[in-house]
């Protein structure tokens, strides 16, 4: 008769040893997230003074003391108002046409359906309105900035080696808040970020196979919307108010 051997499971400095790896393995799952990110940022207060530069790549600017109006910044506009942002200067290339010869006419239409893609962000703080060239924001907040540069990647390379950051969507700007009640800049930061390390099937932020760039325009609008928001994701919130005695 067979005799049966308990299974041991691993002991405890084996699961000690487990752990440096899980944590690993889940910040290299985040790191690869698609999306954008802002990277340096202008802040300016009700006061008219301005704040140091916050550098996002400069760990020294976490020392920075902000000389301004009680440190307060601009919020709840009574309304919102974009231009398209300028492309006139931005590198332009990867998968982004069928051909070389629908190019241009790629790069001229990107800052329409971006203006498009903040307008729809955008409305959740206020109402917001896309401006044409001849017209100007009465009151408010008024949003513009360029693009420095807009990369489709390559989607074939995605498919073969994505996972391992192969043919990555690249996507940089600049964006510039305006408060046009008192003239003043009162955000301006810059913003970089992609496809990351997506493979061939994406995500919900990432297109895979498909065009990458469409993906990366809505995830800087979102992130603008997010950036310029006090508590977006309402954390906190609560449905009645209880506190202990």
């Amino acid at each position: 008769m067979a005799r049966l051997v308990p299974q041991v499971g691993p002991t405890q400095p084996a699961i000690n040893h487990m752990k440096p790896v899980i944590v690993i393995a889940l910040s290299l799952l985040l790191c690869s997230c698609a999306d954008m990110y802002v990277t340096k940022t202008d802040v300016a207060t009700p006061g008219g003074r301005t704040a140091g530069a916050i550098d996002a790549k400069d760990y020294g600017s976490k020392g920075i003391h902000m000389i301004t109006n009680c440190g307060v910044g601009a919020s709840n506009p009574s309304a919102i108002y974009i231009r398209p942002f300028c492309i006139d200067t931005a590198v332009f290339k990867g998968d982004e046409a069928l051909s070389d010869g629908e190019m241009p006419i790629r790069k001229a239409l990107s800052p329409v359906e971006f203006a498009n893609d903040l307008k729809e962000q955008l409305e959740k703080i206020a109402p917001a309105r896309i401006l044409k060239d001849t017209q100007a924001p009465r009151t408010g907040w008024l949003v513009e900035g360029h693009f420095q540069m807009i990369d489709g990647g390559d989607p074939y390379a995605r498919f073969f080696a994505g996972c391992f950051g192969a043919g990555q969507s690249f996507l940089a700007l600049h964006v510039r808040i305006t408060d046009v009640d008192r003239h003043t800049v009162v955000y301006e930061f810059d913003m970089a970020g992609g496809s990351r390390f997506q493979g061939r099937h994406g995500t919900v932020r990432a297109s895979g196979l498909g065009r990458a760039t469409h993906f990366d325009l809505v995830n800087a609008a979102e992130r603008i919307y997010l950036t310029l928001s006090a508590n977006p994701y309402r954390y906190g919130e609560r449905a009645s108010v209880s506190l202990p005695e």
